[in-house]
């Protein structure tokens, strides 16, 4: 690895001369000064220190490392200046979550912290090492917990989440994340602020203030941070389907009934999707998990023959409508039932806060009288609707996601249903 030293032993031992030469021509009422006469109250020409937020840059009469230089597994066993803790340094990808645990100021490191040969000044003493001229060394830890393995797929590897430096257009890669991790790197970036965490997922980069660690807002993934962004009414909406009655010689003798119920289980605002990747900026998609089961009960069941089935669910967002829909050519006779688990998805805007969720649905039979012993009067098609339900969500605040939160919840949506 290449190292930028940077020694002042000369000058300070040619101060350290001048000191004493000054000292010996001053009278023993005389005091000698430097620098401009008199001592500096911080005013005037005196060092500023940049303000409270004004990072500390390399340190003087230090051996320098190298321009971007990082090291990963960096030792906790080092002099830190200060902490920062960040209110919103957590990242939802489309594969798990980073957490930023915290960033710690490092105005030098030791050599053997680095893994470099030491410098000495000469009297023989080894030299810290300082950032790069211009740069500020940073301690960053972070966790990466990853999603379940279940929502994507049984025969398939998660896919990675990729964690990287950015300096205005130079990027550098430090790590691929495909499952649960903890890490610690040492930085040296620049004190302007310009350095940038990169979390890169499916497509789409994410990224951290590397001073602060706070996240900075983002318009495609800004339904991760929405608050309460799930909701569970795991409701159920019964359906009234009036009786087919059955003649038997005129008389009537039976009915063929059905029994139909919905379920709502869950909706989600969700900025990706497995089937629909990445929603559009300022949008998010709606996931809507149901379910339908549905039978026939009838006395004569070798007299009727199922030619359709369907059921149908819609979610209804400032006016649109979307929906989703299971078509069967059989439906099943008590005590069995047909069921079937669905997710429906929605493009909506990422602020939604009422959802309108129906069901519907139909069959249409055929009836094998027998030669005319057995006869059905009325129509043998049927169609039903369950009364809607609306679903709220609390306000989504800053739509941008920006960090007023660390945006928890539930994993992201793969789309899939339950």
């Amino acid at each position: 690895m290449n190292i930028t030293a940077t020694r002042f032993s000369r000058r300070a031992l040619g101060l350290a001369v001048f000191g004493a030469l000054a000292l010996s021509a001053c009278g023993a009422d005389e005091v000698a000064g430097f620098g401009g006469g008199g001592s500096s109250d911080g005013g005037g020409s005196g060092a500023s220190d940049g303000g409270a937020d004004a990072p500390a840059t390399a340190a003087p009469d230090l051996p320098q490392l190298e321009a971007g230089f990082s090291l990963e597994d960096f030792t906790k066993e080092v002099t830190v200046s200060g902490t920062v803790q960040p209110k919103a340094g957590t990242v939802v990808t489309p594969t798990g979550t980073l957490r930023i645990d915290g960033i710690q100021e490092i105005t030098s490191v030791p050599a053997d912290a680095v893994g470099l040969d030491p410098e000495t000044n000469e009297d023989g003493e080894e030299l810290d090492f300082a950032a790069a001229e211009g740069e500020v060394l940073r301690a960053v830890d972070f966790s990466f917990t990853a999603n379940s393995q279940d929502a994507f797929s049984t025969d398939a590897a998660l896919p990675a989440t990729d964690v990287s430096i950015r300096v205005e257009s130079s990027q550098t890669h430090l790590a691929e994340l495909t499952g649960d991790t903890s890490s610690r790197y040492l930085l040296s970036v620049p004190a302007d602020g310009s350095a940038v965490l990169v979390v890169s997922s499916e497509g789409h980069d994410q990224v951290i203030d590397l001073l602060t660690g706070e996240r900075q807002a983002d318009d495609v993934a800004a339904a991760f941070y929405r608050e309460g962004r799930v909701q569970e009414p795991h409701h159920t909406f019964p359906a009234e389907v009036k009786a087919i009655p059955i003649l038997y010689s005129g008389e009537e003798d039976s009915e063929i009934a059905a029994s139909v119920s919905f379920q709502a289980t869950t909706l989600t605002l969700t900025a990706w999707t497995k089937e629909e990747g990445w929603a559009e900026a300022g949008s998010a998609w709606l996931v809507l998990d149901w379910n339908s089961e549905a039978s026939l009960d009838t006395e004569v069941q070798g007299l009727v023959d199922v030619k359709g089935y369907s059921a149908t669910a819609s979610v209804t967002v400032d006016g649109k409508a979307t929906t989703d829909e299971f078509h069967a050519d059989k439906l099943s006779f008590a005590p069995s039932s047909t069921k079937e688990a669905r997710a429906l998805t929605a493009a909506v805007p990422v602020g939604t806060t009422s959802v309108t969720v129906g069901m519907s649905g139909g069959f249409s039979i055929e009836f094998d009288g027998m030669g005319g012993a057995y006869e059905t009067t009325g129509s043998l098609d049927r169609a039903y609707t369950a009364e809607e339900l609306t679903v709220e969500f609390p306000p989504a605040g800053d739509a941008s996601g920006a960090p007023a939160s660390d945006g928890g919840g539930a994993q992201p949506s793969d789309g899939g249903g339950s």
